[in-house]
């Protein structure tokens, strides 16, 4: 099977779920509080996992107890750790996130690095590099370009200097960034956009359209977009269609919304397999 390298940030998140956000200087009970791992790529790379995917993450985290945590949580996984580096000049990225029941949203704090690490010796081996906003860094640092033989996939969330559709064969942007799929004509790529529980559009500039979002009970959306990109890759090493990419991926996003951190959630391949043949009888 085709091998994917993800390429960005893994963080260490506590998570406290309250009844509504507090205002300013006032104390609210927290009706839960949890540690959970997070990060754009390192999420997509435990979805892949979860999936059946050989996938590798490169990251940077420090040598630390939260370092040591993360890379004990990627081996438990299934995801292949030999691209971490552990640092002991940099300290681990730690988030910090609140979950409102009230609104179904979330608030992310984040103290972030911005070390990416060496190119891999085996790039070489990967089908699909899969970035996030730091793993895009990475890329221009290594020389890694569109056209080679890797295909590229981005996960981006935030405006970015320099950021271009026709730099990825699978570019899936906030709808923060655009709303606008027509780009995938011009640049022959797969444009997909998701926008949450209005589901998700798409286009390769052949075939487009819209998905609708997976019904289902909601505890938290946190990491869910983190999730669904991790999917998208899944489905394109599995050869499958645009649609049928975007079928897939709002349904394990929609499946990892049943826990309160953004990856314990996460299907496995069985419970995705179940839950379509489940659809369709």
């Amino acid at each position: 099977m085709a091998k994917v390298l993800a390429v960005g940030v893994a963080t260490l998140d506590r998570i406290v779920l309250v009844e509504r956000y507090p205002d300013a200087n006032e104390r609210v009970v927290a009706k839960e509080t949890i540690q959970g791992f997070g990060g754009p790529a390192a999420t997509a790379a435990v979805t892949m996992a979860r999936l059946g995917v050989d996938v590798s993450l490169s990251c940077v985290i420090g040598d630390d107890e939260a370092g040591r945590k993360i890379f004990d949580n990627l081996k438990s996984e299934g995801v292949d750790t030999r691209n971490v580096e552990i640092r002991p000049d940099i300290k681990t990225a730690i988030g910090t996130i609140v979950v409102s029941e009230a609104t179904q949203s979330r608030a992310i704090m984040v103290q972030p690095h911005s070390e990416v690490g060496e190119k891999p010796a085996n790039i070489g081996e990967y089908s699909w590099i899969h970035v996030d906003q730091l793993g895009m860094s990475a890329l221009k640092t290594w020389g890694i370009k569109r056209g080679g033989s890797s295909k590229l996939s981005i996960d981006i969330g935030y405006k970015y200097p320099g950021l271009k559709s026709s730099d990825y064969d699978l570019y899936a942007p906030s709808e923060n960034i655009t709303t606008d799929v027509s780009t995938a004509v011009a640049d022959k790529n797969l444009v997909v956009i998701s926008k949450g529980s209005e589901g998700s559009i798409y286009s390769d500039g052949l075939d487009s359209g819209e998905v609708a979002a997976l019904k289902s009970e909601t505890v938290s959306t946190l990491g869910a977009g983190d999730v669904f990109h991790g999917a998208l890759v899944a489905a394109q090493v599995w050869g499958k269609s645009p649609r049928e990419s975007v079928e897939i991926a709002n349904v394990v996003a929609g499946l990892s919304c049943r826990a309160l951190d953004g990856q314990s959630g996460i299907p496995t391949k069985a419970e995705l397999d179940a839950y379509f043949a489940g659809a369709r009888s």
